[in-house]
């Protein structure tokens, strides 16, 4: 007991207690113009630190109890509470994406939105009002023109309809895509209604080539070639629009300069910070990827674009961040699946002792596409798969941390599915999220790790500890999740609170995302809604 050893303590080298509860040793006590006869003798100096033995072990007592109820509750919750809110950029982000990113229909896979919509109706106007000319090679022209300004749009990084209104990177690569297939077909319409001018093939051929390059097969395995590729084909692209005098992409083509402009801009203030970049092995194919945080500001989920001199002057690779925006280093875990990321990690140190280089950064980037900033939500449903853990546990650990200032957080379920046990045994800590809540509020968080392979050594060794340790800290599971039993889960919260929203925040394989997309819909029911944001790590 802490009292004993302080009584112990004061029998050796006695004391007296103040009405300032201060601990004045009888040693010291000055006795000033009193004679030695008025000394109190050694009977009476006993009594008094006797007495004294007992005040100092109900003050101790009281004071060890006020620490551990200091440890436990708020000394002031309401205050707390009050000082939760969001900045005004992500209140107005929120405000829009409430009505932009509203479900309409869901076809498998894909979810219909009313933003939807209102884009594609955007869209049809304008080309609508560029039919007005009279002569049908002008109206195809100003059309396909049209066209080529939007999909040149929806390509920048830095893109207004994301700043103002939240419009994700996936949202938005998809209507990139779209309106890429539309322009080519309008700008065909126009070669067949037009005179045959070099002008004319200086964008037609750059168009095609755009497509072809932009094939998911090619794209994905031909990554370094797309991207040479999109950089050549938008230089001769802007020679074409100059001299065939396409007016509505040239306006485009001007603020995806001032994309660019920016990018270096972001590069150059993050110069400082990426001067050390640690490179660490996790496992046989996952590179750790570290430094400093300082004046890196972003938000749990977002992504950078890493270039590393070393590898490559040319490449520029994105990678969701994995930490948080409290934390002291901003960190990336990257799996091995094309030339540059096994290069990558070919010349990354062994864990533990990491390889020290300089690199570059580009962002942050990207928003989520349900507004999770505000206290909107207060259930939330966090799925991945594999590496796509990154992005989610970034969100999930942001938001957690956010209770500190009084953010309002009922429940937070997070499911990962992988094969990989490298990430369960280096990545994805037990306590990673757990540590982030107090005692009070460890009911709101439910940690689920399912692993597929079975009779996995480092798996069960993980498991056998945290029951060693009495700390049911994750539930993990072999095989995969039965997500259905998840949603419900979710749902049944939701509807004991009161509370009609649940966000939903995926990452991982294409069929990961099916899956959370049609539970999403299939749980939306009785005045209760699951909101689903995306990430496929598909560019």
């Amino acid at each position: 007991m802490k009292t004993d050893n302080i009584q112990s303590q004061m029998q050796d080298s006695p004391y007296i207690i103040n009405q300032k509860n201060e601990l004045i040793p009888l040693e010291t006590l000055s006795l000033g113009n009193k004679s030695m006869q008025d000394q109190p003798t050694q009977i009476q100096q006993k009594d008094q630190v006797s007495q004294f033995n007992d005040q100092s072990q109900r003050f101790y007592a009281q004071k060890h109890d006020q620490e551990i109820n200091h440890q436990t509750v708020p000394k002031n919750p309401k205050k707390i509470m009050s000082s939760w809110k969001a900045s005004w950029h992500h209140r107005f982000i929120q405000y829009w994406q409430s009505i932009f990113n509203r479900r309409i229909v869901s076809f498998s896979c894909f979810a219909l939105q009313i933003g939807d919509v209102f884009i594609f109706s955007a869209i049809v106007a304008f080309c609508c009002f560029a039919c007005i000319e009279d002569k049908q090679a002008k109206s195809s022209g100003n059309m396909a023109s049209i066209l080529m300004a939007a999909t040149i749009v929806f390509g920048c990084r830095n893109g207004l309809l994301s700043y103002f209104f939240g419009l994700s990177l996936e949202r938005a690569l998809i209507w990139h895509q779209l309106l890429a297939w539309a322009t080519l077909v309008a700008s065909l319409n126009h070669w067949f209604h037009s005179k045959r001018l070099l002008s004319g093939y200086i964008i037609q051929f750059p168009i095609i080539a755009f497509i072809f390059f932009s094939i998911k097969p090619v794209r994905r395995y031909l990554w370094e070639l797309f991207m040479k590729m999109h950089w050549i084909l938008i230089i001769v692209s802007i020679y074409g629009c100059i001299a065939h005098k396409v007016s509505y992409a040239l306006f485009a083509f001007g603020y995806f300069i001032i994309d660019v402009c920016y990018r270096m801009y972001t590069i150059y203030m993050l110069s400082d910070v990426s001067k050390q970049i640690k490179l660490e092995k996790i496992g046989n194919n996952i590179t750790k990827i570290s430094m400093s945080s300082k004046n890196v500001n972003y938000k749990g989920g977002q992504y950078f674009f890493l270039m590393i001199p070393k590898i490559s002057y040319l490449q520029w690779h994105p990678f969701s961040v994995f930490s948080a925006s409290y934390e002291d280093e901003v960190v990336f875990y990257v799996k091995s699946l094309g030339d540059w990321t096994r290069e990558l990690y070919k010349i990354a140190g062994e864990q533990g002792k990491p390889t020290i280089l300089k690199g570059y950064l580009d962002g942050p980037y990207g928003y989520h596409s349900i507004g999770i900033e505000g206290d909107k939500y207060k259930h939330f449903l966090c799925i991945s798969g594999g590496i796509g853990v990154t992005p989610i546990i970034s969100t999930a650990k942001e938001i957690l941390k956010q209770m500190e200032k009084g953010r309002p957080v009922n429940s937070l379920h997070f499911i990962w599915t992988g094969r990989d046990s490298a990430i369960v045994e280096s990545v994805l800590k037990p306590d990673e999220l757990r540590s982030l809540l107090n005692q009070d509020d460890s009911s709101i968080l439910k940690n689920f790790y399912h692993y597929s392979d079975k009779g996995d050594k480092k798996i069960e060794d993980i498991e056998k500890q945290a029951q060693q340790e009495q700390q049911q800290l994750v539930q993990l599971s072999k095989g995969r999740p039965e997500f259905t039993k998840y949603f419900e889960s979710a749902y049944n919260a939701a509807k004991e609170s009161g509370e009609s929203l649940v966000a939903v925040l995926t990452c991982g394989p294409q069929q990961l995302i099916d899956t959370a997309e049609i539970n999403s819909m299939k749980w939306s029911k009785q005045g209760i809604r699951f909101d689903c944001h995306q990430e496929v790590f598909d560019f």
